[in-house]
């Protein structure tokens, strides 16, 4: 798959991100970018906080992790190359988060969460593919956000 580089004005808005993603075994990851522009259109807006904010993008980076096979960002920030063991701790740790935050939230905030952090849907697009009003799912939105800020705080100290 080719690397779609978003525009200049796209990247101006501040809601892409370059994550690394293997696709393939004994493949190098290959560079993405993701974009969230309703998380961050919702945070603009006065409707979330900055916790709202940061509980989102912890989950998208553990279920790129550990779901979707990205590279962890955290793992190579000593300076060095992680090790395979490293790795695949971080992995399993992140599938472990999602697992437990989809225990939580259930398979439609999951599908939401997705729709919106992995996807970059807006949440025009969001509302148009479930056939309702985009009030509807801006609300409901806020309210999963809450319950994934209230999830992640009651989350066992060994998930983390």
């Amino acid at each position: 798959m080719r690397d779609i580089k978003p525009t200049a004005e796209r990247l101006a808005k501040g809601d892409v991100t370059e994550v690394y993603v293997q696709e393939q075994e004994k493949q190098p990851p290959e560079k993405r970018y993701r974009s969230s522009g309703a998380l961050y259109a919702l945070r603009r807006a006065g409707t979330i906080t900055d916790a709202h904010v940061a509980a989102a993008e912890l989950w998208a980076r553990d279920y790129e992790t550990g779901v979707l096979g990205a590279r962890d960002p955290e793992a190579g920030r000593k300076g060095g190359v992680a090790d395979p063991h490293t790795i695949m701790l971080a992995r399993a740790a992140a599938v472990s988060r999602c697992e437990y935050v989809r225990k939580a939230l259930g398979a439609v905030g999951e599908t939401l969460l997705r729709r919106m952090m992995i996807d970059g849907m807006s949440v025009q697009a969001i509302a148009e593919a479930g056939s309702t009003h985009k009030l509807r799912v801006s609300g409901a939105l806020e309210l999963l956000l809450d319950q994934l800020v209230e999830a992640l705080d009651r989350m066992p100290g060994r998930l983390w």
